[in-house]
């Protein structure tokens, strides 16, 4: 009888010791990468649980949901089975990336420039395309910083974008944008001097008036008087240069007014400055340096010659700073 009350005993051991709970050994403090799946492998310390321990289910985990998540995870061995509570971190370390198409861009002052046409792409690396916006953007979406571009004056500038994905991460690229000065167009031609010209042809018709044909050797004294009274009517009717035949000084002429007109521009801007033809464009520059202190974002110049022989400059294709 006492052995058989041994038997049942042993039994009954043998068989609570088969029920006993599946030993698991939890994993703490983790942390998961957003957008990413769980790793069922990290859930558990392999070495630290029961053997043939693997993950059944999980239950509550969402890889988009930023920070502390508590899931239900069910372990078994094939014959037992167990359910924890776990406590994870689902953090966002990846920031968005810029592709750009240049790392410079240039235009002449004044051309129309889009930015946002130098830019390939704005990606984050779960969500996926940013969107463009023209204003600051905090969160989920990328904008430009143009710092201290000014497309209508020439020079180098630094603009930025910058890109913020849906979690505050932020990442900027820097490209350059080149403004060069507009030309100017080209001064006239100087191989047709008008001013010159008239003078040699005045002075040659004042030549030939001034002298006269000596008489013929045939002709009476009297005759010869008369001849030589004509002579002197005729350089005195032509008498701009030569002497008056009674010994007066010259009148002086009115002083001469320098003048030039300009035909083709409806906003042509003279300077109503006279100097010679050498000194032109070192006196523009220097003037539209001033000029852009006032306002103008660009012009083109020319030339046009008086006739006393100096150069004035006038301006066309004014533009002014908004």
């Amino acid at each position: 009888m006492k052995k058989l009350l041994s038997m049942i005993v042993a039994a009954a051991l043998l068989i609570t010791g088969c029920a006993k709970e599946l030993k698991v050994k939890t994993a703490e403090n983790l942390k998961v990468e957003y957008g990413e799946n769980l790793d069922n492998a990290k859930l558990f310390n392999a070495k630290e649980s029961d053997e043939n321990v693997k993950v059944g289910k999980v239950e509550g985990f969402d890889a988009k949901k930023m920070g502390e998540q508590e899931i239900i995870v069910t372990f078994t061995d094939g014959n037992k089975d167990k359910e924890e509570k776990l406590k994870i971190t689902v953090e966002d370390t990846k920031k968005p990336v810029i592709e750009l198409k240049k790392e410079s861009v240039g235009i002449t002052a004044g051309d129309k420039l889009e930015l946002k046409d130098n830019i390939k792409s704005v990606k984050d690396p779960v969500d996926g395309d940013l969107k463009y916006s023209d204003k600051t953007v905090e969160k989920d979406g990328y904008y430009i910083d143009k710092g201290k571009l000014d497309t209508k004056k020439a020079g180098t500038y630094e603009v930025k974008v910058i890109a913020v994905d849906v979690n505050g991460n932020k990442t900027d690229k820097t490209f350059k944008v080149t403004v060069k000065k507009k030309e100017t167009a080209k001064k006239p031609s100087t191989s047709n001097n008008t001013g010159n010209s008239n003078t040699s042809n005045n002075s040659s018709n004042n030549g030939g008036s001034s002298s006269s044909k000596p008489s013929n050797s045939g002709t009476s004294g009297s005759n010869a008087g008369s001849s030589s009274g004509g002579s002197n009517n005729s350089s005195n009717s032509n008498g701009g240069s030569s002497n008056n035949g009674g010994g007066q000084k010259p009148v002086n002429p009115a002083p001469h007014q320098h003048s030039i007109t300009v035909t083709g521009y409806p906003d042509v801007i003279y300077s109503n400055v006279f100097i010679p033809e050498s000194e032109l464009d070192s006196w523009a520059d220097e003037f539209l340096s001033k000029k852009a202190q006032e306002g103008w974002a660009g012009a083109r110049y020319s030339a046009a010659q008086c006739s006393c022989g100096l150069w004035s400059v006038y301006f066309f294709d004014v533009t002014y700073d908004e």
